[in-house]
Order: structure tokens, then sequence, then C-alpha cells
């Protein structure tokens, strides 16, 4: 079959129809969510996730332009994102499908790598639910990630992307290039895609695929970052514990640094029909679609 690019590709792989995918649905611009990080504050917008919950504050330290010119710096005391747990989250609300970026860095602050394991931060997308510290529920938590840092070895630098669908958590780390990245998370429809590349003049990789039938159109889109103290010992999970209390002594190495981040519509838009995308409405959620049509769909 000849080459095709773009939307054209993906229709003529999968056999879908036109209509299907190509006519996108109208939906308000967001780059107004845009962030350059180059004053000496948050911008208008930021929620953070402890102050819109009632949760205890994770973050160590956190600063615009003072530690690092032009660049968001966050530590985390202690955490994680994963399952029941939280750990420090800045973000918005966008409404429909998305494409989000951040330039960001992952370092010790002592080096260039941090001395903890799972020290690392990023982009996630996350389901409002309503629970709360006040009224707190288990097994409530949906969201999807891309980070950068040190996973489980110590030294190694990874991609860790991870899924999380009603406090059920599945990961994937990857080996992955040190320093400033680019990051990014695509929501069409069903289908969310978490990306990374080098910089600006590499191609973008796909780290993962993330498929949900979320009825929901709104997500809670922003950084975030955990470490785990290596002078802790690892422990079972006890979220009415570990939420509700921070380790404010145990000795963190991790910075979390973001250049930028900045918000866009996809390419491409799903039919807003449930029906219509578990049926095949939307191609791109089709997991037999080779990376190279789907990056093409995409975009750059």
């Amino acid at each position: 079959m000849r080459r095709i690019s773009g939307i054209l590709a993906v229709i003529a792989v999968l056999g879908a129809s036109p209509q299907a995918i190509a006519q996108p649905t109208a939906q308000p611009d967001i780059s107004a969510l845009n962030d350059e990080f180059d004053g000496k504050a948050l911008s208008d917008g930021w929620t953070q996730f402890h102050d819109a919950f009632g949760w205890p504050n994770k973050i160590k330290a956190l600063d615009i332009g003072g530690t690092t010119a032009g660049a968001l710096h966050l530590e985390p005391h202690h955490s994680a994102w994963v399952r029941d747990l939280n750990a420090p989250f800045l973000f918005k609300t966008v409404e429909g499908d998305f494409d989000v970026r951040a330039r960001v860095r992952v370092r010790g602050l002592k080096g260039e790598v941090s001395e903890d394991t799972w020290s690392l931060g990023g982009l996630m997308a996350r389901v409002p639910n309503r629970s709360n510290a006040g009224k707190w529920e288990p097994r409530a938590e949906n969201w999807h990630f891309i980070t950068t840092g040190i996973g489980h070895e110590a030294g190694k630098t990874m991609t860790e992307t991870k899924g999380t669908y009603n406090s059920s958590s599945s990961l994937k780390l990857r080996p992955y290039a040190n320093g400033w990245v680019e990051l990014r998370l695509v929501r069409v429809g069903m289908a969310l895609f978490a990306l990374a590349r080098r910089d600006a003049n590499s191609p973008w990789e796909v780290r993962d695929r993330f498929y949900r039938m979320e009825a929901r159109p709104a997500m809670q889109v922003g950084l975030i970052a955990y470490t785990h103290s290596k002078d802790l010992p690892q422990e079972p999970d006890d979220p009415e514990r570990m939420n509700r209390n921070v380790n404010t002594a145990a000795p963190v190495d991790m910075a979390l640094e973001v250049d930028w981040i900045r918000f866009s519509r996809p390419k491409l838009q799903a039919p807003r029909d449930w029906y219509a995308q578990v049926s095949g409405g939307n191609p791109l959620a089709n997991p037999n679609l080779p990376e190279a049509e789907l990056l093409a769909a995409l975009g750059g």
C-alpha cells in the first residue's frame, strides 16, 4: 500500500470512515493555559492538589525563577503517586481532548542524578472524583502519567508511564536520557498517549498507550513530582496514614524543573458518542495501529 500521511494514513490503514475522524468537533482553544514560567510566581489558573482536597502539603520547596532562571523548581517530600497514595500535583482543569507538552528535567540536589529511587516528575492527567481528606474513599483514583527520572534501580534514568484504574496501578519503566527532555500527553476521546523526545530536533517516541471508557469530559492536567527517601524502608501501603502525614525529616535528593508547559487541541478529534468510539469511530484506539502511523496522525 502506498504511503499516506496524517489523517488519511490512519483512515486507510483501519478502513475508518473519513466522516468519523476527519471532521473535528469544535472545542475552545486552550492555549491560554500555557505557562512559560518566566515570572516570579505561579501564573493564574493553577490548582495545587493538597489545597483543593485538604491533604497535607508534600511540597518541600517550590519557586519560579529563583533556583533556575525561567523555570519552575519543585522538590517533593517522601511521597508517591501509586494506587491510593498521593504526592505533589499542580494542575489545570481541561474539558475535552488535549495535547499537553512540557520541557522538564529531574535532577538530584547535589548532582545531575538523584541518589534516591522512585524519584520522578512529569505530566499527569487525572479524572476528578468526590474524594477528599474529609471524606476519603478508597479505590477512587483514575489517572495516567508520563514521568522521567530514577526508577527502581538507583542511578538509572528512565521514563515511567503509569495507568491507574479505580486505584489499581500498572506501570512501565523504560531507559531514557538524563537531563532536559520533552514529555507529552495526548487525549483523543477514549484514547490517551504518552510520548517523549530528547529535544525539539528529535522525533517523538510513543512510550505508552492507554484506553479508558470515561464519560466525564474533564480531566485535571498538569505536573507531578514524587520521591522515595533512601533512608526509609519500603513499606506496605497504608493510604489513611501515609496520605495524612508528611515525613519532613526524611532526607530527599530530588528536584523537578519545568522550563514550560503548553496546552493545545489535538490534530484529530474523536466522535463524542461513546458507542461510535468503541465500535471503530476512533481509529487511534486500535492497539494494532503502527507507531509510525500513530505519530503521523498526532503530528509533531
